[in-house]
C-alpha cells in the first residue's frame, strides 16, 4: 500500500447489521466498506481475530494465534441451520446493541455444531474437497488446534498444564490416541475454521474489486494457554512470562501473563513458528499492524519469584538491535516490502524507532504524544506537517480514550500548545468543554494533510463519539465490547451521519488521500 490513503480502526466484532446476533460477523465487511467509500476511506485496520483464552476477552490473549474466532463466521445460508432457528435466536438478542460473549456463545455454537453434522452426514463433494484442500494447507496449525478444543472441551477448559501428564506434555502416542478417539469432535472445530477461512476470502475479494485494503494485527503472543504453546512447548520458556519493565505509570513494571519466547531456539529454527504466522498474515490482509515491536528487539519477562525484578532478553543493545533487525527482515520477505506498520509507542528506546524506519517499517504518530522538550518550559507539539513520510498519522488507538475525551480533560496550556502547532482558526473556542466537529476537524485536518503515508482514526474520532474499545488495567465486560451506535443500514441512511460523511469525503480529496 504506496499511496497516500485514509484509514479506519474499526473491530470486526464492533460491526453492526440489521441482521446480526449481537457481534460484527465476516459477512458484515462488505457493506462497511461500501460505507467507509462514503467516508472517503480505503483502509480497515482491524484488531486480532482470533478465539480468546479461557476467561479472557482480549483479544492479544488468543487461544490460537492462527484460528479465527468461529462466532465471526455468517450464519445466513449456511446449510444445517434451519431457518426457524435462526429467527429464534434473532428474536432472543431482539435489538440488543451488545451481547454478552457467554451468552453468545451458547447462542451461535449449538447453530455452527448443526452445520457440521450437516456437513458431516451429507456434504457435497466440492465442499468435502475444499475442505481437504485447506486442511491439507494448514495442517502445519490445525491439527494440533482442533485438538486443542475438543480436549478443552474434554477436560472442562481447564488449563493444559493441568491435563494428565502424556496429553500435557505432548507424547506423540498420547496425542495419536487423543487424535483418534475425539477425531468427529476436532474435525468440527477443523471445519469451522475451512467455513470462516472461506468466507474471509469472499469477502477480501470484494473488498479488494472496490480497492479496499484490510490492515491486520499481528499479536505479539498467544495466551500461555492456548494451542500454540502446548503444540510448541520446546520454543517458550514456561518458567518466565512476558510484561513491560518500570515507567512512570509502573514501578514494579507490568505483568501481561503470557508465554516468554526461546528466542535462541526459534533462532536456530530459522523462525519457522513466526515464518508461519507471518505467511498466515499475509493471506488474510494487505498490509499488517506489528504490535509492540519493541518487544521483538528485546523481550522483558518475570520470573517464578514474584518479588523478583525482570529483566531483558537479550541484554545488550547490539544483540537487542540484531535480534529485532533479522525479525523484520524476515517479515518483509514473507509479508511485503511496504506492508508493515510498527506499533512503537510507549516506552521505545530511540534507536529502536530509528532502526524500524531503516527497514522501512511505518512508525506510529499518535498526535497527543508527539512533542519536542517534553515536561519543559519549550514543550510542545510537533506539527503533523513535520511527520516523516514513513508514518501513520493516528488520533488514537483501541487503548487510548476518544479524542472529544482527551480534549476534555486537557489542560488550558495544552490546548494553546495544540491551537498553536496545528494552526487553529481564532474563530475556534479553544475553552470549551465539548470540541464539537468543528474542533475535531481542526485536529483531523492537519493529519490528513500530513506527509504520512496512512493517516488512522478510530471510528469514534471521526464522529465525536466518547466510547472507548478497551481502557487498560480495567477488568469489565465493556473492554473489549464497542459496537456501532447504529448498524450499518442506518449509518447510511441517518442524515446527519451522511452530511458528515461528505465532509470527511471532502476532507480526503483536499488531502489527496482519495
Amino acid at each position: 500500500m504506496k499511496k497516500r490513503t485514509a484509514a479506519i480502526l474499526l473491530p470486526l466484532f464492533s460491526l453492526r447489521s440489521e441482521h446480526d446476533l449481537g457481534r460484527g460477523e465476516i459477512g458484515h465487511l462488505r457493506p462497511a466498506a461500501q460505507w467507509m467509500l462514503e467516508l472517503g476511506i480505503r483502509a480497515l485496520q482491524l484488531l486480532p481475530l482470533t478465539e480468546s483464552a479461557a476467561g479472557e476477552s482480549s483479544p492479544y490473549s488468543a487461544l490460537s494465534v492462527f484460528s479465527i474466532d468461529p462466532l465471526y463466521i455468517s450464519l445466513d445460508g449456511l446449510p444445517g441451520i434451519a431457518p426457524a432457528a435462526m429467527q429464534r435466536a434473532r428474536a432472543r438478542i431482539a435489538d440488543r446493541r451488545s451481547v454478552p460473549r457467554a451468552e453468545l456463545r451458547a447462542l451461535k455454537m449449538p447453530l455452527l455444531a448443526a452445520a457440521y453434522a450437516h456437513f458431516r452426514d451429507r456434504g457435497s463433494d466440492e465442499e468435502r474437497g475444499g475442505f481437504e484442500e485447506f486442511a491439507a494447507n494448514n495442517r502445519h496449525w490445525l491439527d494440533d488446534y482442533a485438538l486443542f478444543r475438543a480436549l478443552k472441551d474434554r477436560f472442562q477448559w481447564a488449563d493444559w498444564k493441568t491435563w494428565p501428564d502424556d496429553l500435557r506434555d505432548f507424547e506423540h502416542s498420547a496425542v495419536a490416541a487423543a487424535r483418534r478417539e475425539l477425531h468427529d469432535s476436532a474435525a468440527m472445530y477443523s471445519y469451522w475454521q475451512y467455513v470462516a477461512r472461506r468466507q474471509w476470502n469472499q469477502a477480501r475479494a470484494a473488498l479488494a474489486a472496490m480497492d479496499v485494503s484490510l490492515i491486520g494485527d499481528l499479536a505479539f503472543l498467544p495466551a500461555c494457554d492456548s494451542a500454540d504453546v502446548w503444540a510448541n512447548q520446546q520454543l517458550f520458556m514456561l518458567d518466565r512470562l512476558v510484561g513491560a519493565p518500570p515507567d512512570a505509570f509502573s514501578k514494579e513494571g507490568q505483568r501481561w501473563g503470557l508465554p516468554m519466547p526461546n528466542w535462541e531456539r526459534m533462532r536456530n529454527d530459522d523462525l519457522r513458528w513466526w515464518r508461519g504466522r507471518a505467511r498466515h498474515a499475509a493471506r488474510l490482509f494487505d498490509m499488517v499492524r506489528v504490535d509492540h515491536a519493541v518487544g521483538f528487539y528485546r523481550t522483558y519477562s518475570f520470573g517464578p519469584d514474584p518479588e523478583a525484578p525482570g529483566e531483558f532478553y537479550p541484554r545488550q543493545e547490539d544483540q537487542q538491535r540484531d535480534q529485532g533487525e533479522r525479525f523484520f527482515r524476515m517479515l518483509k520477505q514473507e509479508i511485503g516490502e511496504d506492508a508493515l506498520i510498527g506499533e512503537d509507542l510507549g516506552t521505545v528506546p530511540p534507536w529502536v524507532r530509528v532502526s524500524l524506519s531503516q527497514l522501512g517499517v511505518l512508525g506510529l504518530k499518535v498526535f497527543r504524544w508527539e512533542k519536542k522538550d517534553w515536561r519543559t518550559p519549550r514543550e510542545r507539539f510537533i506539527p503533523p506537517a513535520e511527520y516523516p513520510q514513513a508514518s501513520v498519522a493516528v488520533t488514537g488507538t483501541h487503548d487510548t480514550e476518544c479524542v472529544v475525551k482527551w480534549w476534555r480533560a486537557a489542560p488550558q496550556s495544552e490546548r494553546k500548545q495544540l491551537a498553536a502547532a496545528f494552526n487553529f482558526s481564532p474563530q475556534l473556542d479553544i475553552s470549551a468543554a465539548d470540541p464539537g466537529i468543528e474542533l475535531l476537524d481542526a485536529i483531523l485536518d492537519p493529519l490528513y494533510a500530513a506527509p504520512s503515508r496512512l493517516v488512522l482514526a478510530p471510528v469514534q474520532d471521526l464522529f465525536g463519539w466518547e466510547e472507548q474499545i478497551n481502557v487498560p488495567g480495567l477488568v469489565a465486560e465493556t473492554n473489549w465490547s464497542y459496537r456501532l451506535p447504529q448498524s450499518i443500514e442506518r449509518l447510511r441512511a441517518d442524515p446527519s451521519i451522511r452530511r458528515r460523511a461528505q465532509e470527511l469525503r471532502a476532507m480526503a480529496y483536499r488531502s489527496g488521500r482519495f
